[in-house]
């Protein structure tokens, strides 16, 4: 009995001392009480963040971990929709009673999350989340001026977005397009205080996001999360600017949110290059006639005929009006959605640019290019869940462009001492509709789902043009082009998909997909002579072209994807069978090719902890050759460079591997990433150049380089720290590093070509609303470049770059402030001079009214007057320089006010 009694008390005192080592308590709703079962709470180590312990609350909501007898660690309670709960905790040998852990519910957050602190970033799986206000920015800022301080976020002056060493394609807004293609109207409309989270994340197309089959398309995206308080209520922006030599700005930015409705409307005006024209669905919806092919190997045809309606670089001075109106709203418990917008713009320029070329071809081109291009553009989308196992999406657009651009061109060839001189004139009227639905119907087995697709488009464009050009060689002998020119081209495209979902175990599902593409272009072009009676009405048919192209895709896919806490994969296997089909209908030439290839993609991450995260992925597809490569059409309007097909293109193999890792520590707030990807292409397609020095013409074709293979490997990485707490000083280093081998062939001898390229990106910022700010980058580089058939020439040479904004509170209302950019590239045996310009934009602001919402801003453009337009690379061993007439100095006065007034219940 004695020794019962005392195993009891061994017992009854070893259960006592592990009780003293427990942290425990009680998760309840702050709002109500009531229990939260199955909350879930870690113990991190404080100085890295590393998880010591994990559990999750009983039905009850009561908790309980290991306390560890030394150290200092964060004890985190969260819960789905709730705010999360975070406190220090020391090591000891007691125990630590939390009681009631209260969480508050985010319907009841209105101006900040009411907890013991914040955490700033947050790793979800392959999001990285932002906590806005962990990040301070002045009064009346946009979303832009918060991006700006986000570790791993830059932002250039043209408001183009990298996010973790990648451009960013989309912003979205709760989650919904806000206008559609153009970021700059979510960042320089939406005013940063409305902001709750950033996320950052690399986007799925709609089907994948559905089906969970990886299709390859992926955009790097940013999704601004509103705060509550800020869903209900207008607010917008009124500027006017105008400066000297006749320079003027205009922006008028109208927004009223009610819940999930919003309703916003925009104008834009200037000539002052500030209007952020983006019409990338230029390139979706006209661009070069030919095919081309994305990642999963399906086949696009490209319609119309290529403009540039970006409004970026323009040669000269751009005038250029944007404007538009959108609506979005959710009803009926969020089973309806819509999101229309529509969209006019307009832009006109007229200037001369320059531009230079040595290496394996040696000319120079002069330049004069006037343009006047317009778009009418309305885009829709309706979104239905007709129950809670079936749901709709039916997206469309349609757009109406008018392109006119006159050209007149010099262009000098040194290699053949030829001259060509031309005048050419094109005018283009460019219609499209789209039309896509996805339907997707879930069954009663969790995972099991049946999505469809069907899409339908067409592209028309018609237009003419006039060329006139003479070629002048070096004896003298002249050769004259005068021809009008009559183009036509229809494409109709028509797609279908379904894929099947079936879960085999809880983590695991595996898909099976099947799709069809058929794609019908009808591509003419009509070069007229001039005509003795000055008509223009004799057919040139070496230069007129009238093809049918038609392209049948079928693709066979099996994916097989797993997710659970910490590992996430998705593996996908594609086989595809592509039929080219295209007949000259001036000599009913036939070529047709078929091509079958398999294309596997995986992609996938590992969660170490909520602030730890590792991703990775990989894809394998067949490159196809285009139309344009095997029968390309025929061009006059540059005779000193002819293009010409090879129909016995082979499909090239491209691998392509990323791998990143990032870490944020939420006590020292420190964030850190590393990333690289590696590209290797199998027998490249590679451009073959050949010249007949007699006629003084370059000639262009592609081949397959067998045996050889393209290879392209990219490293990056990134610190974000404090340097200075007190003084609120961050800085981050940024490291890139890039290393690539490709070949071609000139005059029939393989070219090898090496690259390297090292890159260092220092930011020091101190953002506050008082004294000196500033966000500071300087940028050196070094560039490394050989080729096999120019050993002796040396384009090494070393880039910097700096730039960045200094400002200074005089109060707090009035500040001085300037923005410049420095740009340095040193001389090399392409480019014998260097390139030095410094810009500098100074200012003056004073904000008005008791909410500082009235602002007066004179500003200098350009000061130094030092703007050039001015670019250089190099491709194929081709090294080119552009310089181009841009806007220069000048003053300018600007008036804004931002208004708000939000309706809080």
């Amino acid at each position: 009995m004695k020794g019962i009694l005392t195993l009891v008390i061994f017992f009854i005192s070893a259960y006592a001392g592990i009780a003293q080592q427990k942290i425990f308590g009680s998760v309840i709703d702050e709002a109500d009480k009531t229990k939260l079962a199955q909350a879930t709470v870690m113990l991190l180590q404080a100085k890295d963040s590393i998880l010591i312990a994990y559990g999750r609350a009983d039905e009850k909501g009561v908790f309980s971990l290991e306390r560890p007898a030394t150290g200092s660690f964060l004890l985190i309670v969260s819960y789905p929709k709730y705010s999360d709960f975070y406190t220090p905790v020391e090591g000891g040998d007691g125990p630590v009673n939390l009681k009631e852990v209260s969480l508050t519910s985010i319907q009841h957050i209105l101006e900040e999350v009411l907890v013991t602190g914040r955490i700033p970033i947050v790793m979800k799986g392959d999001t990285t989340e932002y906590d806005a206000a962990s990040f301070k920015v002045e009064e009346n800022a946009k979303v832009e001026d918060l991006l700006k301080v986000l570790p791993g976020i830059t932002v250039d002056a043209s408001g183009s977005i990298t996010a973790q060493g990648k451009v960013v394609k989309k912003v979205l807004v709760d989650g919904e397009e806000f206008f559609g293609d153009d970021p700059t109207l979510v960042t320089r409309n939406i005013r940063s205080d409305m902001v709750d989270k950033v996320q950052v994340y690399e986007k799925m197309s709609d089907e994948a996001e559905r089906t969970g089959v990886d299709d390859g398309q992926r955009e790097q995206t940013i999704n601004v999360k509103l705060r509550e308080d800020s869903k209900n209520g207008m607010f917008g922006k009124l500027l006017g600017g105008g400066g000297t030599d006749e320079y003027y700005m205009g922006q008028i930015m109208l927004n009223k949110f009610k819940g999930s409705q919003k309703i916003a409307a925009y104008g834009l005006f200037g000539n002052n290059g500030t209007t952020s024209m983006n019409w990338e669905d230029a390139q979706k919806f006209g661009g070069d006639s030919g095919v081309s092919y994305g990642d999963d190997g399906s086949i696009s045809v490209n319609g119309g005929f290529s403009d540039d309606f970006s409004g970026r670089g323009a040669v000269g001075i751009p005038k250029a009006i944007n404007s538009g109106i959108n609506f979005s709203d959710k009803w009926d418990g969020d089973r309806h959605g819509v999101n229309i917008n529509y969209k006019y713009g307009q832009i006109q320029s007229d200037g001369e640019e320059r531009t230079f070329r040595s290496g394996t071809l040696n000319d120079n081109t002069t330049k004069g290019v006037e343009t006047e291009n317009d778009q009418h553009r309305v885009n829709l989308r309706y979104d239905l869940k007709l129950d809670s196992l079936n749901s709709l999406t039916v997206k469309s657009n349609l757009s109406q462009r008018n392109t006119w651009r006159y050209e007149s061109v010099k262009t000098e060839s040194m290699d053949f001492q030829t001259t060509n001189e031309s005048k050419e004139t094109t005018d283009n009227k460019i219609n499209t509709v789209n039309v896509e639905a996805l339907y997707t119907h879930k069954f009663p087995k969790k995972g099991r789902s049946l999505t469809l697709t069907g899409g339908l488009s067409s592209d028309r464009t018609s237009g003419n043009g006039h060329l006139y050009a003479v070629l002048t060689q070096k004896d003298g002998e002249a050769d004259e082009t005068d021809q009008r020119k009559d183009r036509m081209q229809e494409l109709n495209r028509y797609r279908g998909s379904i894929v099947y979902t079936e879960p085999l175990m809880k983590d695991l599902n595996l898909s099976v997909g099947y799709s069809i593409t058929n794609n019908q272009n009808t591509s003419v072009l009509e070069s007229f002579n001039k005509a003795p009676d000055g008509s223009y009405t004799e057919l040139d048919r070496t230069y007129s072209n009238n093809y049918d192209f038609q392209s049948l895709g079928q693709a066979y896919q099996l994916t097989i994807g797993f997710k659970e806490e910490k590992l996430r994969f998705n593996l996908t296997n594609s086989l595809n069978e592509d039929r080219l089909n295209q007949v000259n209908n001036y000599d009913n030439r036939r070529l047709t090719r078929t091509f079958v290839t398999y294309n596997p993609r995986l992609n996938g991450g590992y969660n170490f902890s909520k602030n730890k995260n590792l991703w990775f992925n990989y894809s394998g597809r067949n490159q196809l050759p285009s139309l344009n490569q095997i029968q390309p059409l025929l061009n006059n309007s540059d005779p000193q460079n002819i293009f010409v097909g090879n129909e016995d293109l082979r499909p090239a193999f491209r691998h392509s591997a990323n791998m990143g890792y990032s870490t944020f520590s939420i006590l020292s707030g420190n964030y850190k990433y590393i990333g690289g990807n590696i590209v290797l292409t199998k027998d490249p397609i590679s451009q073959n150049i050949t010249r007949d020095i007699d006629e003084g013409v370059n000639y262009f074709t592609w081949d397959n380089i067998a045996g050889r293979t393209n290879s392209s490997y990219n490293l990056w990485s990134g610190y974000y720290f404090k340097l200075f707490k007190a003084l609120n000083v961050a800085n981050s280093p940024q490291l890139n590093a890039s290393w690539s081998n490709s070949y071609n062939f000139f005059e029939g001898e393989e070219n090898k070509i090496r690259t390297t390229n090292y890159n260092v990106r220092y930011n020091l910022q101190r953002q506050t609303n008082t004294g000196f700010n500033f966000d500071v980058n300087f940028m050196p580089q070094y560039r490394q470049m050989t080729s096999s058939l120019q050993p002796d020439q040396d384009n090494n040479g070393f880039v910097f770059g700096a730039q960045g904004n200094l400002s200074y509170y005089l109060t707090k209302t009035f500040k001085i402030y300037t923005n410049y950019n420095y740009t340095y590239e040193a001389p090399t045996d392409a480019f014998a001079s260097s390139f030095n310009q410094f810009l500098i934009h100074p200012g003056v602001s004073k904000k008005f009214l008791k909410n500082e919402s009235l602002m007066v801003d004179f500003t200098v453009n350009d000061v130094l007057d030092q703007n050039r337009g001015f670019s250089r690379n190099v491709s194929n061993s081709v090294f080119v320089q552009r310089s181009f007439e841009t806007i220069r100095r000048y003053y300018m006065l600007k008036v804004s006010w931002d208004f708000s007034k939000m309706f809080v219940k």
